[in-house]
């Protein structure tokens, strides 16, 4: 809509930038954080990066991989095609294939981490069953919205979506609760986590399990929400 839809080609480099700084190879998963000048206390003096790999930051990052991708298919198709040919950077073909692949090698490194019980994820996504850590529901409802809107779109094999089905009941059957007057109660909610500010968030396991849980926060109902939908 506005100047010459060049905020659309930043977001796709931008999703470049992060696959390029921010993954981690030996599990395909996302760091939570990253400081390109390595200063932060809680970076990596090498890679920039968090420590942990926080499973809402997960989350939220293949969800907006979908939406974006939904957006660029529908209705950017001949402007943003159009607009790479002028630039000779990219075309739309490659940008859509590279987005694709993104997602799907995303939503890989996470079923290698789901809790075969429940189908849920971890608060910090590799360390399952270490003291402290928790299966939360915010992280687990974005996977499954994801999930079930990329196999819906046709992002992901067909097959994929039991993944995001199993996510999606296994919260439900976990912490989706009907109280006394009739209304709804969703447990396990991590209330908020972030890296550095005044209280010297280090991005440290003990930091990541010390963040209040929370119940009907509407970061975990309205993931919740959007996966059911």
């Amino acid at each position: 809509r506005f100047n010459k839809m060049q905020g659309c080609i930043d977001s796709y480099k931008q999703f470049m930038n992060i696959k390029k700084h921010m993954r981690d190879e030996k599990t395909g998963l996302y760091y939570h954080g990253y400081d390109e000048s390595r200063e932060m206390y809680w970076a990596d003096p090498v890679t920039g990066c968090s420590p942990n790999f926080w499973l809402r930051a997960m989350g939220w990052f293949m969800v907006a991989m979908v939406d974006v991708l939904e957006r660029m298919d529908e209705q950017l198709y001949n402007e943003y095609r159009g607009i790479m040919a002028m630039l000779n950077q990219f075309d739309f073909d490659t940008c859509m294939d590279a987005m694709e692949q993104m997602l799907k090698d995303a939503v890989d490194a996470m079923i290698a981490f789901q809790d075969a019980e429940s189908g849920m994820f971890w608060q910090v996504i590799d360390k399952a069953g270490i003291e402290g850590n928790y299966l939360e529901t915010s992280g687990s409802a974005l996977f499954a919205y994801a999930v079930l809107k990329g196999v819906r779109l046709g992002y992901l094999p067909k097959r994929y979506a039991s993944y995001g089905e199993k996510a999606f009941y296994g919260t439900c059957d976990r912490y989706l609760s009907k109280n006394p007057d009739g209304s709804l109660q969703l447990d396990g909610i991590c209330l908020v986590a972030g890296l550095g500010g005044k209280d010297h968030r280090d991005g440290s396991l003990a930091y990541y399990f010390s963040e209040p849980v929370v119940c009907n926060d509407a970061k975990g109902v309205g993931p919740l929400v959007l996966a059911y939908t």
